[in-house]
């Protein structure tokens, strides 16, 4: 783990196997077709089949809002990033949860204006496939498990592939309680747990509480007396 830069650090770090967390997070889309009853999206992050997502679509000056089950997902291929790394691009189907309300308008409005001549016939009616001219995304919850921590950064694994350099907002349990903190993408390495694959990702702490700074101290200390 020599490349690993939170190893550098001026606070002790400990090895823990039992903390977990969570964050959220959005993630980019690109949509290559849509209907009124769901679309066909690539992404980069392995979304789980069966599980409801929110996404949303820049509809011109209006943003939509809808939610879509996955119904099924494949690899598609891979692509390289700016900073260099490559990473897995999926394509999933997606059956959205809630057009039966206002939303259905400007669904309507968003295909419109972005379909090509050519649709396809599906069971569930006519799909469009569409140039995608404005932003879409995707909230995501990402769960993680804390492998090392200290009062400046943790080493967690999770099944995320997450954007070096960006902001999270993460949460994790401490015993009774918990902290929240803003944290830095420093790191991170693709790991192979079992059949699936994992990421150790190295998380810089740029924002704490006073708060949740004296909880995480505290649970520290607590930590090197045991030892």
């Amino acid at each position: 783990m020599s490349k690993n830069p939170i190893g550098k650090r001026r606070f002790k770090r400990y090895e823990v196997d039992y903390l977990h967390g969570c964050m959220l997070f959005s993630s980019d889309i690109n949509i290559l077709d849509i209907s009124m009853h769901g679309a066909a999206i690539t992404t980069t992050q392995q979304l789980a089949i069966g599980r409801e997502y929110a996404l949303k679509f820049r509809v011109e000056d209006a943003q939509l809002h809808l939610r879509g089950r996955v119904m099924w997902s494949a690899l598609s291929h891979s692509k390289m990033l700016k900073n260099g790394e490559v990473v897995p691009v999926y394509k999933l189907g997606i059956r959205f949860t809630n057009t039966l309300t206002d939303s259905a308008t400007q669904l309507m409005a968003y295909i419109g204006k972005n379909r090509h001549d050519h649709f396809e016939k599906r069971m569930l009616g006519v799909r469009f496939r569409v140039q995608q001219y404005e932003s879409a995304d995707i909230d995501l919850s990402c769960t993680y498990r804390v492998k090392q921590i200290s009062l400046s950064g943790m080493l967690i694994e999770t099944d995320s592939l997450l954007a070096r350099d960006r902001l999270y907002e993460m949460e994790m349990a401490l015993d009774n309680t918990s902290v929240a903190v803003t944290g830095r993408i420093a790191y991170q390495a693709e790991s192979q747990a079992g059949h699936s694959i994992k990421y150790d990702i190295g998380i810089e702490f740029v924002a704490v509480s006073e708060e949740d700074h004296g909880i995480l101290k505290a649970y520290l200390d607590d930590i090197e007396r045991r030892a």
